[in-house]
Formats: C-alpha cells, structure tokens, sequence
C-alpha cells in the first residue's frame, strides 16, 4: 500500500519544509491545489488561483478530494491530482490540511497517517508569521487571531502530534521523528 501522510498544523509552523524534505529524501509527491487567495513570491506550481465562483462551481462537480475555507479564503485538493500521484509506482502522497481537509481525506483513505505539527511555544510561531513577509498585515493579523483555537482543534483530532521549536538545531530531530511515525505506519491507539 503505498502511504498517504496528512501534515495538519497552523501557518507558519514548519509543515511545508518538512513536506518538502520527505519529497527530496523519499518518493512523496504533492497533489495540486486550488484556492482563491492571492499568489505569494514562495509559491509553488501546484497552487491554481481562482475566483470563489469558479471554486464553488468546482465544489459542485466534484472536483475535490478535500476543501476548507480557511480564514477567508477557500483551499481545495484536485482529487484527480490525488489519484494520478498514487497510480505511479512506489508514490506516496502528502497533503498540507485543515483539520476539516483532514476529516474528509479520513473519510475517503482511511489508512491515511495523520501528523500534527504544532509549534512547542506560540510566541515564535507569531513572531514568524510576521517575519517571513509572504502575508499582508491584514492576513497576519488574522492567521494570529485565530492560533490558539486552532492549535487546540488540531489536538482534539487524536492523531500524533510533533513538537516543532524555532531553534534550527532541532529541524533534524523533527525530521526523524516524522520519518518514523510515517515508517512504523501505527495508528493514534496503537501509541
């Protein structure tokens, strides 16, 4: 069975870094997205900006495997996206979720292998969102406001949670620890 690994956690926390090393070290593959807020400079191809007509219009094909609103903008996952990745020998897929992006791919893979990435101190990861510049004021002011009640959602998931800390040090530990929750594929109860 080849693994599907959903990284959930709050902006700014590590998730995509840690995405992209499993992609460079291992055969994960990012499925496409689709969403309605505007491009950042560290963007990648995968995302597909449209209007929230044009992604409504494609909620109601069909199109998605998963789709939040997340702030005020809408994300959704290309579900033929998902299935081209994991046609392809030896493939893995990753996903960057919501907790309620994570509810729906439990729904239709539920062997998928959930990790929580939720910063150690709160502070930092504030500190961070301000200081990578990729964000308005505005959007930076909103993904803060609303830390706290998420992090707290993404616990309440039951999955397994990793620490992730500000000091570069630790990203190599992280790594590993990710790297054996996905290669001992042991589900939350099994802990």
């Amino acid at each position: 069975m080849k693994k599907v690994v959903c990284f959930i956690g709050p902006s700014g926390v590590g998730k995509t870094s840690y995405i992209k090393r499993l992609m460079k070290n291992f055969c994960f593959f990012l499925p496409d997205v689709v969403t309605t807020r505007i491009p950042r400079t560290d963007d990648d191809q995968r995302y597909n900006y449209v209007s929230k007509e044009k992604f409504s219009a494609m909620i109601a094909t069909g199109k998605f495997i998963e789709w939040d609103k997340y702030n005020t903008y809408y994300y959704g996952t290309l579900e033929e996206s998902v299935h081209r990745i994991l046609s392809l020998e030896e493939n893995g897929c990753v996903f960057d979720l919501t907790p309620q992006g994570y509810r729906q791919i439990l729904e239709k893979i539920p062997e998928a292998i959930a990790i929580a990435l939720l910063p150690d101190d709160i502070s930092w990861l504030k500190k961070r969102l301000i200081e990578r510049n990729t964000d308005g004021s505005r959007e930076i002011e909103d993904r803060t406001s609303i830390l706290e009640s998420y992090i707290e959602e993404v616990k309440n998931l039951g999955i397994f949670v990793v620490e992730a800390k500000y000091a570069p040090s630790s990203w190599d530990a992280t790594f590993e620890e990710i790297v054996a929750i996905i290669n001992n594929n042991v589900t939350k109860e099994d802990e």
